[in-house]
């Protein structure tokens, strides 16, 4: 009877074994499930190239579009200063709510073109800069560049965004302002990138500017940065500001006073402000912003004229300091 008994025993722990041993082999070389598809993204604040965001009001109209990566709560103003917030994102299409509107001042309809016929100067506006007047200028992502001009759109460490830079150097020197552009290299255009431009800023900051500003291009779509002002075909351009900066408010009421003036001189220039995770390097200095120009579907010339009116614009905000 023992005998039997003990049989039964080695005969269930022997079962035991065999079915352990198949669970392992079959977790060991069974084929790898696939992967749930994602949004490729390159950084944590962008998008990869080729890729974008489209961001809707609740009645399905788009409100704007941007290769920077958008998350719940953040918030943009748009041409005519009514302030939204993005409540939902489902992958790479987004919702966003009025969170504010401006007082007293009229709505136009985004598909108005009354501005373009405004008698507005094509060529930069001559003005007195303010007497001692700097500024520094500077690149985190140094492989932008615009894929009809150059065949790409990343050449790592000497990307268009370097022209940009030198455009707007060039119109903001004629005016009388000192200018300091780095060249500095932050590659590879990864999570890293704004770590690495930090120490970039750092430096430009014992300069004590009147401002800094970190140069950028889209990945948007080419409609959502081509205008025309006054015959100029042009491109258009975006602030961003960094939420996630403590002093953001600070930083946000420099980037209106641009808009505002940028509204006045050019209409149609300036495509708004994004206010995106983040602090973007912003929480080193209360007037430093981040100017997204054109998109890289543009070809390099149209983001360069654009350059050359933000700087008119620069340059009356820097009067006024």
């Amino acid at each position: 009877m023992q005998t039997i008994s003990k049989r039964y025993i080695w005969i269930f722990f022997g079962v035991l074994i065999a079915i352990m041993a198949g669970a392992y082999l079959y977790n060991a070389y069974r084929p790898a499930p696939n992967p749930k598809p994602s949004v490729p993204t390159t950084t944590a604040d962008e998008a990869a190239s080729g890729t974008y965001y489209t961001i809707r009001d609740q009645n399905g109209l788009t409100l704007f579009q941007t290769g920077l990566t958008v998350h719940v709560d953040d918030r943009y103003i748009n041409e005519n200063d009514i302030e939204y917030i993005i409540i939902k994102i489902d992958e790479q299409d987004a919702v966003a709510k009025i969170f504010k509107s401006p007082e007293q001042k009229p709505v136009k309809s985004s598909t108005d073109t009354s501005w373009l016929r405004i008698p507005l100067p094509i060529q930069s506006i001559p003005v007195q800069a303010a007497k001692d007047s700097h500024v520094v200028i500077y690149h985190t992502h140094t492989d932008e560049s615009f894929t009809p001009t150059s065949g790409t759109p990343t050449k790592p460490g000497k990307g268009d965004v370097y022209k940009l830079g030198n455009t707007m150097t060039d119109a903001l020197k004629k005016a009388g302002i000192s200018v300091s552009h780095s060249l500095e290299k932050h590659d590879p255009h990864d999570i890293n990138a704004y770590h690495r431009s930090r120490k970039t800023v750092v430096q430009l900051l014992k300069e004590q500017p009147d401002a800094a500003f970190d140069i950028h291009r889209d990945s948007a779509p080419t409609d959502a940065y081509l205008t025309n002002i006054n015959g100029l075909t042009t491109s258009r351009t975006m602030i961003v500001i960094g939420r996630g900066n403590p002093n953001m408010q600070t930083n946000l009421k420099y980037a209106k006073k641009v808009k505002a003036k940028a509204d006045e001189l050019y209409p149609g220039l300036m495509r708004g402000i994004f206010m995106g995770k983040g602090d973007y390097n912003q929480d080193l200095y209360p007037t430093a912003l981040l100017f997204e120009i054109g998109t890289e579907t543009l070809s390099l010339d149209l983001p360069q004229k654009s350059t050359r009116l933000l700087a008119d614009v620069l340059v009356e905000v820097l009067q006024s300091k």
